[in-house]
């Protein structure tokens, strides 16, 4: 700006003196004029950019917090049965989209039921399920988002939802505890197939983390000894979900490699993404 301000003194100093300004004189001004807008305007743009940009990444990051509250709060009701009138809980954890087949992507899905008026019958509204589609479903737009269905069809909880995975630790021997394995860790079961059984676990290398590093040959599961487990023996529930900013980012590529589950995801692309996870422990199934 002090260049901007001696441009002026240099022209208001030629004001009204009977001399004027050469041809040369008003060229310089003109283009130390010039100049002074010129990195003015890149200022400007620049912030500009940064403002749209850190509006884009926050809407994505309210977008995933909201999600992921959602679907704690409601997965937490999984089995809530104050009459004691049995046969809740956690009913379909197959892999499924919005047409109720396999998910492409191998997103998964869940369903469950819950007495939420407490009258001792599982009402229209008290199965309750989650998955990804794209919306709308008439006219998709290549965009998947979060759903929700209580009965009335899915409504969109969250858009921009690149991948929902959910996991599953079980107490498959009816002794009040989570089953674990020969190093003491939960063991977090996935239904690979078309079943709803449990038949895979996610800590290939029994070290209690779910991560990079979990890696047999070229799969990142292993089989579950033993028969395949039931959804009625589900005590606690693991999420993961990733979201991406609805927009792609000027000069940004997302190189990393997401561990979601049992997918390695590497976008390769300019929208930037958050991935969070959480473990919800199911009360009302008998989690202790």
């Amino acid at each position: 700006m002090s260049c901007f301000r001696k441009v002026i003194r240099f022209s208001l100093r030629y004001m009204g003196s009977d001399k004027g300004l050469t041809l040369v004189e008003l060229m310089v001004t003109m283009g130390l004029t010039t100049i002074v807008l010129g990195v003015i305007y890149a200022s400007y743009n620049t912030q500009s950019r940064m403002s749209t940009k850190e509006a884009v990444v926050l809407n994505m990051e309210q977008n995933i917090r909201g999600a992921l509250y959602i679907l704690e709060s409601q997965i937490r009701m999984a089995g809530y049965d104050p009459t004691a009138a049995g046969g809740l809980g956690i009913t379909d954890i197959r892999l499924k989209n919005q047409q109720n087949v396999p998910d492409p992507n191998g997103n998964t899905a869940i369903s469950f039921t819950a007495d939420l008026d407490g009258n001792g019958s599982v009402d229209g509204n008290e199965t309750i399920s989650f998955s990804i589609c794209d919306t709308p479903t008439t006219s998709p737009d290549g965009i998947l988002d979060l759903a929700m269905n209580t009965g009335g069809g899915r409504t969109v909880v969250a858009e921009s939802i690149d991948a929902l995975e959910l996991a599953y630790a079980y107490d498959n021997d009816g002794d009040g505890k989570l089953d674990m394995s020969a190093n003491g860790n939960v063991l977090w079961a996935i239904d690979t197939g078309t079943d709803n059984k449990l038949d895979s676990l996610l800590d290939v290398n029994d070290d209690g983390k779910i991560d990079g590093n979990d890696k047999t040959g070229s799969t990142t599961i292993i089989p579950i000894v033993g028969s395949a487990v039931s959804p009625d023996k589900i005590r606690a529930v693991k999420v993961w979900i990733l979201a991406r900013t609805k927009t792609p980012l000027l000069k940004y590529t997302d190189n990393n490699t997401y561990v979601v589950a049992n997918r390695r995801i590497t976008p390769n692309d300019n929208f930037k993404r958050e991935l969070l996870e959480t473990t919800i422990k199911c009360k009302n199934l008998g989690f202790e």
